[in-house]
């Protein structure tokens, strides 16, 4: 099965080398930003090019992932994309500066993580993602994106039906974001994630291989950091709630795991930086777990 974790690079904790990185089939280097005109860039080169090098030390790919919520000065980029999206020659412009980043990196992938694309843009985003997976399978590099939940099995949202199923045909994998759900008491439930890849994998027809279910490492609605909350009482980790926060404690994360494993094709994880570098650890938790 897949994990995949996201490493924050907007996140001031560097403890990459401290991290059970066993866990880990892919790390997603978030982010490369984009610009309206199509240009890209990343905030700290140096560090990008860290990661790659200690991932690959230790046979972990590495994925470039584009977007995000918002820019480094807490800007969102979705009217960036949408920008982009206006102009065919932009589209070609910013797939070429996307591929010239993984050639010049050694990337092994790409992320495109478009937070959302609307029902209206579907033809355009169809046509970025087609174009995109064909510079990259061309390269002999990966392609996924990170897409938003779906409910009860039903596309109740314009940014799930925005993905098309050709769009999809063209992808090595999915991360559907199983989490910062307003509609039961746990941001990140194991029945959300059940009724995403119900949604996909039995009304969408996609192959349950590609579908990737999402584990936060961070609660909500205050974003605090899984490792600040054992931190502060080690009692937490096997927890689900803190206050009125709710999290994905090791007890939960153990049932992810193993209803990945049974059900669609593996897991992963925003942010990486989050975890704990000690027993408590959520990444040997799920590297225990996978076993």
């Amino acid at each position: 099965m897949r994990v995949v974790g996201y490493y924050n690079s907007f996140s001031n904790t560097d403890i990459l080398e401290q991290l059970n990185l066993k866990a880990l089939t892919h790390v997603n280097y978030a982010f490369l930003l984009p610009r309206s005109n199509g240009q890209v860039y990343f905030i700290n080169k140096e560090n990008a090019k860290k990661v790659i090098s200690v991932c690959h030390s230790r046979g972990i790919k590495v994925f470039v992932s584009v977007g995000g919520w918002c820019n480094e000065k807490d800007k969102p980029l979705y009217p960036i994309f949408e920008k982009i999206c206006t102009d065919y020659e932009i589209i070609q412009c910013f797939v070429d500066n996307i591929a010239s980043v993984v050639e010049e990196y050694g990337f092994d992938g790409v992320d495109l993580d478009w937070e959302y694309p609307t029902y209206e843009k579907k033809s355009v985003f169809e046509f970025l993602i087609l174009r995109l997976s064909t510079k990259l399978h061309n390269m002999r590099k990966e392609f996924s994106i990170a897409i938003y939940h779906s409910v009860d099995g039903e596309a109740r949202y314009d940014r799930i039906i925005a993905i098309s199923d050709y769009a999809i045909s063209n992808l090595d994998f999915v991360n559907v974001m199983t989490y910062d759900c307003h509609d039961e008491k746990n941001h990140s439930s194991i029945n959300l994630a059940k009724k995403c890849v119900n949604y996909w994998v039995n009304f969408r027809k996609i192959r349950k291989e590609k579908i990737l279910i999402g584990i936060p490492f961070y609660a909500k609605p205050s974003l605090t950091p899984y490792s600040t909350l054992v931190y502060k009482n080690n009692k937490n980790a096997d927890n689900d709630f803190c206050g009125e926060d709710s999290y994905n404690g090791r007890n939960l994360v153990r049932k992810k795991v193993k209803f990945a494993k049974a059900n669609c094709g593996g897991v992963f994880i925003w942010a990486i930086n989050y975890d704990t570098t000690d027993s408590y650890s959520l990444l040997s938790t799920i590297n225990d777990a996978k076993r």
